[in-house]
């Protein structure tokens, strides 16, 4: 009975660490939530409609289009998050594209650059120097033989740099990934114009394979009347594969993210699994359901009239903020049609507090739905402390990329 009792004792003080311990982090994640201005997350999120579903695994195994045996599923509602995000995109004929939710941007840019290598097994790889990461890591995974691009001062692709590197590799299938809008300053490549490149260098639609990673911006653009269409995410393109993040503009609980791929490079590698009763077309064999459910609940609630006014709101705030760093000096730099506001580092407290993402002695900020106008005057004026007491200026970008929206 005494070890019964001291074990009973054991286990409640267990519970009541284990209850403190969450009650701390419960508190210091809501004030990060206010403070945070660094990364392209959207915060401004409800989980009402979601949050039933706790209970369930939900697994989407396979393919999003054959589905499995396994009955607690939503296959039917990630077809409708792709139909919606093809819509979006613009697509003249959806039956010719295959989409699935996947666990981020950086899973659909691997699974679409492993399309593209089975695609063009001798094709080389050419990615910006301003690229997310998770490119040239896939090229490493995928063991795919790549080149970086030099890009302009404001981080978009150099078209100049992009025609000598396609001439460079005339006798080969080209992989390219394109950007819209890049990790660090927000720019956007000309997807129009490389593309171009591409066919004055003889390497037209069956001698290449052009990948668009979207993670937030392909949530930004198509919402932006302002932005021209060369830049713009669009499946009318001559283009193979766009990626979007889920927990970026869109705005969910958990990281994820949607993949859409022309189906024939699809049914290129797809292979049927018995035992599962569904074809295997995906990275991941099981994939988060709660995603798909996150997904679909948001875009259907907030609609595409939400997301313009969203975006409208975003551009407006990232507009002031580059104003208002602009007006006491700071060498600061948003590229057009962008809500990335970058500017030299500040001091590590200010770093800490906003959570902002450092590069090479240099910051940014990205405007998301969640950094209100408040949030925004807080942040300025503690940074403008800062730079009023002497920092050593640091370019941010050439001249063409100061300019902002209108």
């Amino acid at each position: 009975m005494t070890k019964f009792c001291a074990a009973a004792e054991s286990l409640s003080s267990s519970r009541r660490r284990i209850d403190a311990l969450l009650a701390r982090k419960l508190n210091a994640f809501n004030v990060a939530r206010r403070n945070h201005l660094g990364y392209p997350y959207n915060l401004d999120f409800a989980v009402d409609g979601i949050g039933q579903f706790a209970g369930f695994l939900v697994n989407n195994l396979g393919d999003p289009y054959v589905g499995s045996r396994y009955a607690t599923e939503a296959c039917d509602l990630e077809r409708e998050v792709v139909a919606w995000f093809t819509e979006l995109w613009d697509c003249p004929r959806p039956d010719d594209f295959w989409g699935a939710v996947v666990a981020s941007g950086t899973e659909g840019n691997i699974w679409a650059l492993y399309l593209a290598r089975e695609t063009h097994p001798t094709g080389i790889l050419l990615y910006s120097q301003h690229s997310h990461y998770s490119i040239p890591k896939a090229a490493r995974i995928l063991r795919m033989e790549a080149a970086c691009v030099e890009c302009e001062p404001n981080g978009e692709l150099s078209l100049a740099a992009f025609a000598r590197a396609a001439a460079q590799h005339h006798g080969r299938p080209i992989i390219a990934a394109l950007n819209c809008g890049t990790t660090f300053k927000g720019a956007h490549d000309d997807i129009a114009a490389a593309l171009s490149v591409l066919d004055r260098s003889g390497h037209g639609r069956n001698r290449r394979f052009v990948h668009i990673d979207g993670a937030l911006n392909a949530m930004v653009l198509p919402f932006d009347a302002t932005a021209p269409l060369s830049i713009k995410p669009s499946l009318r393109l001559a283009i193979d594969s766009i990626s979007v993040s889920g927990h970026k503009m869109v705005g969910t609980p958990m990281p994820c993210g949607v993949l859409v791929a022309l189906r024939n490079h699809v049914r290129r590698i797809a292979s049927s699994i018995s035992y599962l009763g569904t074809c295997d077309s995906t990275l991941m064999g099981s994939r988060n359901g709660h995603a798909v459910l996150a997904l679909w609940h948001r875009i259907n609630t907030h609609g595409w009239k939400g997301y313009a006014d969203d975006v409208a709101a975003c551009l407006e705030r990232a507009r002031k903020l580059h104003d208002v760093l602009a007006a006491e000096a700071v060498p600061v730099l948003r590229n057009r049609h962008a809500i990335t506001v970058v500017f030299p580092e500040p001091h590590q407290r200010i770093v800490a507090k906003y959570q902002l993402a450092c590069h090479e002695k240099l910051a940014h900020a990205i405007v998301m739905p969640n950094v209100t106008a408040r949030l925004i005057e807080r942040f300025a004026a503690d940074y403008i402390a800062w730079w009023r007491s002497g920092p050593p200026p640091a370019p941010c970008g050439g001249p063409t990329a100061e300019a902002v929206t209108p």
